[in-house]
């Protein structure tokens, strides 16, 4: 989900609750807050967390960058068994066989 301020998401949590569907709150805290405040898709991704019983407006973890931790696992890796295929290293690590040649190429 986008980043958004912490009282735009108060008001996507407060349309919710009144019953109104994502459309109608966006366009409320848009007339509200200014237009461009909040983009529809924002609000129908909030709404559907809502509907999974997820009530926290704090953000979920991401997947980012890699941690050196897990560079330095895949060098280990390469170095133990060079004939491991992008496809054996990425189920290994967790990851994608692109973020794996991604890395490789880096290395």
């Amino acid at each position: 989900m986008s980043e958004i301020p912490i009282h735009i998401r108060h008001c996507i949590l407060y349309e919710f609750q009144l019953g109104n569907n994502a459309t109608t709150a966006a366009r409320n805290i848009c007339a509200a807050l200014g237009e461009g405040a909040v983009a529809d898709r924002t609000c129908r991704d909030w709404f559907k967390r809502f509907r999974e019983g997820d009530m926290s407006l704090e953000d979920r973890p991401k997947s980012g960058r890699p941690l050196e931790s897990d560079i330095e696992r895949l060098k280990v890796l390469i170095e133990d068994n060079p004939r491991l295929t992008t496809r054996e290293l990425s189920a290994m690590l967790g990851c994608n066989q692109s973020t794996i040649d991604r890395h490789l190429h880096e290395m």
